[in-house]
């Protein structure tokens, strides 16, 4: 049996989320403005599927992040050190999904969250959301689209 043609499959020239990446590239050094932009966010227990995930989005404007999704909204500021970025989130809850209590170990309304997380790629991040008295929470960033003008809040 024949062995595919690797080169037919390589798609490190092709455009991600606005930006050219070299897709194989580990990045070596990431900064504040490096993250700028809108990012889709996926979390659920280590080792679930994918589509078994929850998700919303985060916009990351200056050292600032805020988001959300149908459940919960969050903001907080966060700072990258080398390639790990750490953020210590404010989420309010504003729907009512039971798997929240579960996933998040509480229904208070307000509560806060320690994400810490690794740039794989430029436009991925991959980490964890700490979670007191139970286990940690996989979580998954990847870049939409960078910051431009249009998209600032102001």
């Amino acid at each position: 049996m024949e062995l595919p043609n690797r080169e037919l499959f390589d798609v490190r020239q092709l455009p991600v989320a606005g930006r050219w990446f070299d897709v194989g590239a580990s990045p070596k050094m990431m900064t504040v403005d490096d993250v700028q932009g809108l990012w889709t966010l996926r979390f659920g227990p280590f080792g679930c599927r994918d589509d078994e995930t929850r998700g919303g989005v985060v916009h990351i404007e200056g050292d600032r992040m805020a988001g959300g999704d149908a459940h919960i909204v969050f903001h907080g500021g966060f700072h990258i050190d080398g390639t790990t970025l750490a953020t210590s989130l404010t989420i309010v809850r504003h729907g009512q999904g039971s798997g929240y209590q579960r996933m998040f170990g509480t229904s208070a309304p307000i509560f806060r969250l320690d994400v810490t997380a690794e740039a794989i790629r430029p436009d991925l991040f991959e980490g964890r959301i700490e979670r007191r008295g139970g286990p940690d929470i996989r979580v998954v960033m990847r870049r939409f689209e960078p910051m431009t003008r249009d998209s600032q809040i102001v």
